[in-house]
C-alpha cells in the first residue's frame, strides 16, 4: 500500500512542473515599458551609445545591409557611432506588449532626432520605432532588436485634370 502514497506524491510534485505559473501580463508589459522609459532617459543623461550599449543583450541583433553593424554588442557601437554634441534622440513608447509565456516584449512608437547644424539650425526628424525585449537569464530585460522608420514627406498631391 506504501506504492499509491508514492505515486500520489510524485504526481503532486510533476503536476506544477509540467504546468508552470501562468505569467501576470499586465505586470510585465509595466516591466518592459519602463525598461523603454529607462533607456531613454539613459540616452538623455549618459549618451545615445551608452544607453544603446547598456540596455543591449549579448545577441542583440539589427537590420542592415552591413554585416559588421548586424549582431552583437560591436554591431551596437558601429551601429550608434560616437556620441556627437549637438545630437540628441528622444522616443517614447506608444504601444507595449508581452508574450504569453512571458520570455518576449517590445514596443512600439515615435521618435524624434535633432541636431545642431553648423549654421545654427537644428534640423529635425522624426519616425517609428520598434524595439523587441527579451527575458535574460537573470530576470532582467535587454532588447534583442532595434529598428526604426523615418517619417516620409507628404506625396505632391496628384495634379488635377484641366
Amino acid at each position: 500500500m506504501k506504492y499509491p502514497a508514492l505515486l500520489l506524491t510524485a504526481a503532486l510534485v510533476l503536476v506544477p512542473a509540467l504546468h508552470p505559473a501562468v505569467p501576470d501580463k499586465e505586470k510585465l508589459k509595466i516591466e518592459v515599458a519602463r525598461m523603454e522609459d529607462a533607456f531613454c532617459a539613459m540616452a538623455q543623461s549618459k549618451g545615445i551609445l551608452a544607453a544603446f550599449v547598456h540596455f543591449a543583450a549579448p545577441d542583440v541583433a539589427f537590420i542592415d545591409t552591413d554585416p559588421r553593424k548586424f549582431r552583437g554588442l560591436e554591431a551596437v557601437r558601429a551601429r550608434i557611432g560616437p556620441d556627437q554634441p549637438g545630437v540628441t534622440l528622444t522616443w517614447s513608447a506608444l504601444f507595449t506588449d508581452v508574450s504569453d509565456d512571458g520570455t518576449l516584449g517590445y514596443n512600439y512608437g515615435r521618435y524624434e532626432s535633432r541636431r545642431a547644424g553648423q549654421n545654427g539650425k537644428v534640423s529635425v526628424h522624426t519616425g517609428w520605432f520598434l524595439t523587441i525585449w527579451k527575458r535574460q537569464p537573470d530576470g532582467s530585460w535587454k532588447y534583442v532588436m532595434d529598428t526604426g522608420a523615418p517619417d516620409q514627406p507628404a506625396p505632391l498631391a496628384a495634379a488635377k485634370p484641366a
